[in-house]
């Protein structure tokens, strides 16, 4: 026999919504486990540790979802997603900073078209960057002499803005370096208004708000991206006036500092398991160093990568809004369906989803850098790019990149520049690795929330909240 739908568990009032909005603010992962927790408590007959939770956030009835079963229905299931905005979730949020027309906001039938348009722009730009950025990480180790201590989120970060701005602004073709620092400013500034807990534009002759400073800088990023498209310093060619701003208002959300700080945070774990990661005594880098066919090998790093996605997305979910009605199956249908009212905020989670231990076995939190290698037995994806009609444009270009750093770090770019290149090694400080840090990296199960909360970042993107310092070292290549 059926069962009735309920709503999420969970009973927020508008007062305990207050501490849930900071709560939240703080860290997702022990929000989300801490209301779990007393969901069970609550409901001693709760099965799935995964259940959807309800929450109360900036006043607003939100599901929050951490099953790989849920957040792939309402990511790819054709019967549900009609049911559901982008545009409605993200408006306050987004759409004041990035102005639409453009991919992330848009709702189907105008997304499906006009991301038809973009994928094919993007295509031809996967498939000639890779030089680029072997040339860009071998500049950038290049510049920082062996034996140095680094810092290296801090490292990624500017190593991303390099990537970014010289793949869709020509950097490197500017001659202007006080141009380029100033459109990572202004970038910075837009951030901290769009992130803000003051969500209020205020502008008086002596103080003006986080808010108003963002909505402001994205004007003069505007006017400037506009600028160098008009100037043919970007790599989309301009059909007419409408299309260049289109390429404009796109380009405001390629080089924007979230995108620099989730590749800087896809990097860093990179790099951490490549270079740190034990596995039987033997780091990954010799490893892959000493693997002689370039396909076995390619295959491997392709795998790590995934790995790193499922495990570590660095933007951690992402929200719809119902517009009708939805109801969610559980996984087999052994829990009661869930029902999330129209106009209520579904959060996915997809660091929880993609350590599902339905989907994933019993080493879901567990780093398995050949998970992905065996194609005899293919593995279910992360969400680190979304799924389905909405899935990520950049998925093809951030993989590229991060394949081509590992490539270069191992001395196996393929480039004019690359002869002679040193190979890179990046050793620890000494110490072990943060508790909460090692369970982002999948190196420690059953991470305790507060450990997670104490030691790592999750908003806007997943960083460790300490430094993380490496001793960087140049080898000749063999």
């Amino acid at each position: 026999m059926s069962q009735s739908p309920r709503l999420p568990y969970g009973s927020p009032t508008t007062l305990s919504g207050i501490s849930e909005n900071f709560a939240l603010h703080s860290s997702l992962e022990s929000f989300i486990t801490s209301r779990t927790l007393a969901s069970q408590k609550a409901y001693p007959h709760l099965a799935d540790a995964r259940s959807p939770i309800r929450a109360k956030v900036l006043n607003r009835d939100v599901a929050i979802l951490s099953s790989y079963h849920h957040v792939r229905q309402i990511l790819c299931d054709d019967t549900i997603r009609p049911c559901l905005s982008s545009s409605q979730a993200y408006d306050e949020l987004m759409a004041p900073f990035f102005p639409p027309p453009n991919l992330l906001l848009l709702d189907p039938p105008d997304h499906r078209v006009r991301k038809q348009i973009w994928l094919e722009k993007m295509s031809t730009l996967n498939s000639n960057i890779q030089p680029l950025i072997h040339c860009c990480v071998l500049d950038h180790f290049r510049n920082t002499p062996s034996g140095s201590l680094i810092d290296l989120y801090e490292s990624m970060k500017s190593l991303s803005w390099r990537i970014l701005l010289s793949t869709f602004l020509h950097r490197e073709d500017s001659g202007n370096g006080d141009d380029i620092a100033e459109i990572e400013a202004l970038h910075e500034v837009l951030l901290r208004g769009q992130f803000s807990l003051f969500p209020v534009s205020i502008s008086t002759p002596f103080w003006r708000s986080p808010r108003c400073k963002g909505l402001q800088a994205r004007q003069q990023l505007q006017s400037r991206l506009h600028s160098k498209v008009t100037l043919g310093k970007c790599p989309f060619a301009v059909g007419d006036p409408e299309d260049g701003q289109d390429i404009a208002n796109h380009l405001l959300l390629f080089t924007c500092s979230l995108a620099a700080k989730a590749l800087a945070s896809l990097l860093m774990a990179v790099l951490l398991d490549l270079f740190l990661f034990d596995q039987a005594g033997t780091p990954l880098s010799a490893k892959l160093r000493s693997t002689g066919d370039p396909k076995q090998r390619s295959s491997y790093i392709q795998s790590m990568v995934s790995e790193v996605e499922r495990l570590s997305p660095p933007v951690v979910g992402i929200m719809r809004r119902t517009t009708q009605d939805v109801v969610l199956r559980s996984e087999g249908d052994i829990a009661p369906p869930t029902l999330v009212p129209q106009g209520w905020d579904i959060w996915l989670y997809f660091s929880g989803a993609g350590r599902d231990h339905v989907a994933f076995g019993e080493a879901a939190e567990c780093f398995v850098p050949g998970r992905y290698s065996d194609t005899q037995s293919p593995q279910q994806e992360g969400f680190a790019f979304g799924a389905g009609a909405k899935t990520c444009l950049g998925k093809g270009l951030i993989r590229t990149i991060a394949m081509a750093v590992v490539e270069s770090c191992l001395g196996q770019a393929q480039t004019s520049e690359s002869t002679n290149a040193p190979m890179i090694d990046l050793q620890g400080d000494g110490g072990e690795l943060p508790v909460g840090v090692q369970g982002w990296l999948g190196w420690q199960p059953n991470v305790r929330p507060e450990d997670w909360a104490r030691d790592m970042k999750q908003l806007p993107t997943q960083r460790p909240r300490k430094s993380i310092m490496v001793k960087i070292q140049h080898q000749l290549a063999a």
